[in-house]
């Protein structure tokens, strides 16, 4: 099914710089730049509101029922309002370290850091934190399992959330990069060192994580952007980075199939999952353009 694009955000409204992250939630879109700026979209990519959260760089971004987390290159965590942007609270400052990755799961926030910290908050408060041993540029926790990655090896952690203090374990370790994304309840898939090809692991401790499939020269640059989506009981996964190219992929009885590809013009750094079968792919200078399925 091939792949086309639906809408491009306005430039009079998008990021003036390279955007970090997206994030899709309650319907609506959140990015994150390098301008120090959230935005959040309608889902044609009509801009609703922004906050100048950060003089520099916003990198990630996290949510619950009601609240919308941040994470910079200055130190700090900050939460807003959903929709409106308002600001909340500044969670931490620490200017010895930058927060890079942020994730909401099992109602706790986790942030990954330049230190190689993974700092858990629960019910508000300070839980506790890990170390593993290498920053953490990109994170996804799935149950009690967080995995993280910077271009070394990619971690996967075992954490206990009951108790009075943060209980953890480390569970496997692959030679890797980042990105990582889960692809449903069996798989998880990264990036090989190189940069170019896609791993495809069984998100399954029994069987120790064991690789599925590796996808040599998936694209023709370094991948910046993976994102993992089951739509119609169908395992799938949208890859992006330096060579402009929207892949996608079938996972099928344990084999990535190529699906289809579209050329958006743009260095692609952040690819977020729609509900009504949309991808959103943001990119350098702030572009942001909704993909769709024919």
């Amino acid at each position: 099914m091939p792949l086309r694009v639906g809408c491009r955000a306005d430039d009079a409204d998008k990021h003036e710089f390279d955007i970090n992250f997206l994030l899709y939630h309650k319907g609506k879109l959140y990015s994150a730049g390098d301008d120090g700026k959230i935005m959040v979209w309608a889902s044609d990519l009509k801009k609703i509101a922004e906050v100048q959260s950060n003089p520099c760089s916003v990198y990630c971004l996290a949510a619950n029922e009601d609240t919308l987390f941040s994470c910079s290159n200055e130190g700090t965590i900050k939460s807003f309002e959903l929709g409106t942007l308002k600001e909340k609270e500044e969670l931490v400052r620490d200017t010895q370290m930058e927060f890079w990755r942020l994730s909401y799961s099992n109602g706790c926030l986790y942030s990954g850091d330049s230190e190689g910290n993974v700092k858990v908050w629960k019910d508000g408060q300070f839980y506790g934190s890990l170390n593993v041993a290498e920053a953490i540029k990109d994170m996804v926790v799935y149950k009690h399992l967080i995995f993280t990655v910077k271009d070394l090896d990619l971690i996967i952690s075992d954490v206990k959330l009951d108790g009075e203090k943060l209980q953890f374990g480390t569970k496997n370790s692959f030679m890797g990069r980042a990105p990582v994304t889960i692809v449903g309840d069996k798989y998880f898939s990264f990036i090989s060192r190189e940069g170019m090809d896609i791993l495809l692991h069984e998100n399954n401790s029994d069987s120790h994580f064991k690789l599925v499939t590796k996808v040599q020269g998936a694209h023709e640059k370094i991948i910046n952007a993976l994102a993992g989506a089951k739509w119609q009981e169908k395992n799938l996964i949208f890859s992006g980075g330096w060579d402009k190219q929207l892949k996608r992929w079938n996972v099928e009885a344990d084999e990535m199939k190529p699906d289809s590809s579209c050329d958006l013009e743009i260095v692609i750094n952040a690819i977020a999952i729609g509900d009504q079968g949309e991808v959103y792919v943001g990119g350098g200078d702030g572009h942001l353009v909704r993909v769709e399925v024919e």
